[in-house]
């Protein structure tokens, strides 16, 4: 149980620590379309139809004026965790092409600062949607999203870096293992 003392969900070992998303990670969100505002260059672009759960399907990518002033805020770059605004809120993947990418408003860009790894961003911001504790987290009612400021505050439990990749690649090992045993059932 939670104490007074102890306001987070479960203790960590004493090399971890609880720490908020604002804290480990650079994010915003991206560009915003409006015909009449938009100038620029015609550039691709990803929306969130275009953002699954650990990769991104490129059937349908659209295209919009963007300045060169504006390809810092908008563009995603190798490393980057993408996340859903809304729709499927806190559904996320790993921008892993070497090719930079736009994105629209409705997309988080989360860019980890040094030490922290993205694919423990993502697999942590996957146990939340699966377990349902994002949805605290949540605004909105009927269609739900997750503001700036709402992913800024949730907690995640870091354990230093080596640790951290320790934790994926066991995640990754169990995910593989599970892939090899559906694939013989199917």
């Amino acid at each position: 149980t939670t104490s007074d003392k102890f306001p987070y969900p479960f203790e960590v070992p004493e090399s971890w620590e609880w720490t908020k998303f604002s804290n480990i990670a650079k994010h915003n969100v991206g560009k915003t379309l409006d015909k009449s505002k938009n100038t620029g260059k015609i550039r691709e672009y990803i929306t969130t139809s275009n953002l699954y759960w650990g990769h991104f399907e490129f059937s349908e990518l659209r295209k919009m004026p963007i300045e060169e002033n504006e390809l810092a805020k908008c563009t995603a770059i190798r490393g980057d965790l993408l996340i859903c605004e809304g729709g499927d809120a806190g559904r996320s993947a790993i921008w892993k092409s070497e090719q930079p990418i736009c994105f629209q408003n409705h997309i988080h860009r989360v860019r980890p600062y040094a030490g922290i790894s993205a694919n423990y961003l993502y697999y942590y911001m996957l146990h939340i949607y699966l377990n349902g504790d994002i949805k605290q987290y949540l605004k909105g009612v009927g269609i739900q999203s997750l503001s700036g400021n709402s992913l800024s505050s949730i907690t995640i439990p870091l354990p230093p870096l080596a640790e951290q990749q320790r934790i994926v690649e066991k995640i990754e090992e169990i995910f593989k293992m599970l892939d090899k045993i559906l694939s013989r059932a199917s």
